[in-house]
């Protein structure tokens, strides 16, 4: 794993190399923080754990540092520190992320031409120009020039939304002009954006004549985690209108639709608190849902559920409940849905429900009409593991004994004229194989042999039909099963750690020891990276100590020497090797039970300086012994004379002796 650096201007002192913006804005941020915007975090020890972002997994491989500042993924190999973290999740720039920053803790980073309060060089910055202007144009003409939108504002009363809550929502609405189009224009907007956006149409011809591409419409903003707008959602209010009832705008560099949840920005902080997400369909269940107290809801705004609103939603909390409704399009919904949540079968951390209402209702009306508790208790006593509400859906569709068909009409088998069936009993045992078809992709993929065996059993004796028979179908149609990635990269990234790789590693853990390591023992070492690894984590401390940064306390300096380690680990030939050998230290459990509030006290420290010294001893004595290995094949090969003879044989027995006196010295410590 490479360790990104942001190498560019913007990051580096003008003469010097280091990030003095990049540590500006570390010393404010708390990583633990940011990342929570994105993983579900769990503490462990004195870190944090969690899926990662980067890469599909069951089980978390990715632990985060509060301490050091670091995060980092023995599964991918990915890491560094929250700068490098939000530039790789959000795909923005080093500038963006350090203005992002800036902003949020109101850090007194002074402006440069790499993240001015202007930025708008940046490509997607006309975008979010054009949205906000007309977030500002579709709220005004709903709430400021009230004759022309009372009818907007009638129809959402009707739904129970009252001024107050649309305005919580920045709801809008488009009138019947051609009003948008002059507002952006007037401010120098670029409306081929405009029409790519999917908020203005462009007429083919000589005069290029641009429109309002919504026309007396309620208009829905869509919001990042930030509260930036990224998209609008249209919805028609009249009654006479044609075509469908949501138009969104266009997909574009800041807005997937397949990969946006609505109301996240709103309900975010009590999906955490709650540890747990209602997702519904659409616009209106979401928002009526979170006036009524239900909070921690998110829509998929019509569209189908995808794998990424589950992998996102999965790093956020540990329950995810489907809540659609009661009609067939609700549980085909529900349906299409549960494919998705195979990974998360064997995950004992990790449930998810599916839950539909009866009697016709979506969430939106059922909560309007019975309130959050009932909806809440409802959710309690009816949700139902994936793999349970399939079996149930497609089960309760087989006929009772075969009630359905004239039992008396009866078919001659041609093969064996003693059998005979009815009508009803080949139609009930259509039904089963077709049963076992629905069910089988669902519980094909359950790798856990206990969560099968369990279903398996379950399914045989709703159809009535023997365990093994149901054992052989499914397992007849299961898939080859594939190695998970993160074992192939685990085995291939093992390697036998020799002592000059865990001395490294004990430097890696407190810079002030290497001043325990003299120009003598350096020659001990025979690696080139770890010799280049502590010749510059010496030349690193000497600069400290010129600047007097040690004055300001230890723990403050090794709190430091996070971007130093990675900038020099980032120059070296196996980075895969040391950024792993790195981050083991931090998150490794014997070194987190040791760093606690007083990790830099005396004795904590002396504790370090006898282990690196046994480490260092433990290497003298290794190259002793090889020397004594090459000692004794020259002397066995014959070709050395009787004076050579003798001398090699003095300096076998120093070097014996020397190595036993070194062994009594470890056992001193």
């Amino acid at each position: 794993m490479e360790i990104k650096q942001d190498a560019s201007p913007e990051g580096r002192k003008s003469g010097g190399n280091h990030f003095t913006s990049a540590d500006l804005i570390l010393s404010y941020t708390n990583i633990v923080d940011e990342i929570s915007e994105f993983v579900k975090l769990k503490k462990v020890g004195n870190n944090y754990s969690g899926l990662c972002p980067f890469h599909s997994e069951k089980t978390p491989s990715f632990y985060v540092s509060e301490s050091k500042g670091l995060y980092y993924c023995f599964g991918c190999g990915k890491g560094g520190n929250v700068i490098g973290f939000l530039k790789d999740i959000k795909g923005e720039s080093f500038g963006e992320v350090i203005y992002y920053l800036k902003q949020k803790y109101n850090i007194p980073l002074e402006d440069t031409k790499y993240y001015k309060l202007n930025k708008s060089q940046t490509n997607e910055e006309p975008l979010k120009k054009i949205l906000n202007l007309s977030l500002n144009f579709y709220y005004e003409n709903l709430f400021v020039y009230l004759s022309n939108s009372r009818h907007i504002i009638k129809y959402l009363q009707e739904r129970g939304i009252n001024e107050d809550a649309a305005k919580e929502f920045k709801l809008g609405f488009a009138g019947f002009g051609n009003e948008l189009t002059k507002l952006l224009s007037n401010n120098g907007a670029n409306l081929d954006i405009g029409v790519n956006a999917g908020l203005l149409v462009k007429k083919s011809g000589a005069n290029n004549l641009y429109f309002d591409r919504f026309i007396n419409k309620l208009i829905i903003p869509i919001f990042d985690r930030n509260n930036e707008p990224i998209a609008f959602a249209s919805r028609s209010v009249s009654q006479d209108s044609s075509g469908p009832k949501y138009i969104n705008t266009n997909n574009s560099g800041i807005f997937i639709k397949s990969n946006t949840l609505y109301g996240l920005n709103k309900s975010l902080p009590f999906i955490k608190k709650e540890n747990a997400v209602i997702v519904v369909e659409g616009y209106f269940d979401m928002i009526t849902l979170y006036l009524k107290g239900v909070k921690n809801v998110v829509a998929t705004m019509g569209t189908a559920l995808s794998k990424n609103h589950i992998i996102n939603l999965s790093r956020l909390c540990d329950e995810i409940i489907l809540l659609y409704d009661g009609d067939k399009a609700g549980i085909n919904a529900i349906n299409r849905g549960i494919e998705l949540f195979q990974s998360f079968m064997d995950n004992a951390g990790k449930d998810i429900y599916a839950v539909t209402l009866s009697g016709g209702d979506d969430p939106d009306s059922f909560v309007r009409k019975y309130g959050k508790e009932r909806l809440t208790q409802l959710i309690s006593d009816n949700k139902k593991s994936p793999i349970d509400f399939a079996l149930d859906y497609y089960i309760n569709k087989l006929p009772e004994n075969g009630n359905e068909e004239n039992n008396g009409d009866l078919i001659e088998n041609n093969k064996n004229n003693d059998i005979i069936y009815s009508k009803g009993d080949v139609k009930e045992l259509k039904k089963k194989i077709s049963i076992l078809k629905d069910v089988a992709p669902f519980l094909k993929n359950i790798d856990n042999n206990i969560i099968l065996s369990h279903y398996i059993n379950l399914v045989s004796n709703k159809l009535r039909l023997k365990e093994s028979v149901v054992r052989d179908y499914v397992l007849s149609k299961k898939t080859p099963e594939l190695k998970n990635l993160s074992d192939i990269y685990n085995e291939s990234a093992r390697e036998d750690l020799n002592i000059e790789d865990l001395a490294i590693g004990k430097l890696f853990c407190n810079l002030l020891l290497t001043d325990y390591i003299s120009n003598d023992i350096i020659k001990e070492f025979s690696d080139k990276d770890a010799i280049y690894i502590i010749k510059e984590m010496k030349s690193a401390l000497d600069a400290f100590k010129v600047n007097e940064v040690k004055g300001k306390g230890e723990s403050n300096f090794n709190g430091e020497n996070s971007r130093i380690i990675e900038e020099i680990i980032a120059n070296t030939e196996n980075k895969s090797k040391w950024s792993r050998i790195y981050y083991s230290t931090v998150f490794s459990s014997d070194y987190k039970d040791k760093r606690n509030e007083t990790e830099f006290s005396g004795a904590h420290l002396e504790d370090e300086k006898r282990d690196i010294k046994r480490l260092l001893i433990k290497l003298k004595i290794d190259n002793m012994n090889k020397a004594c290995v090459c000692l004794l094949n020259e002397l066995k090969s014959g070709k050395l004379d009787e004076s050579a003879r003798l001398l090699k044989l003095k300096e076998l027995n120093k070097l014996k002796y020397l190595s036993k006196e070194f062994q009594k010295k470890i056992c001193s410590f």
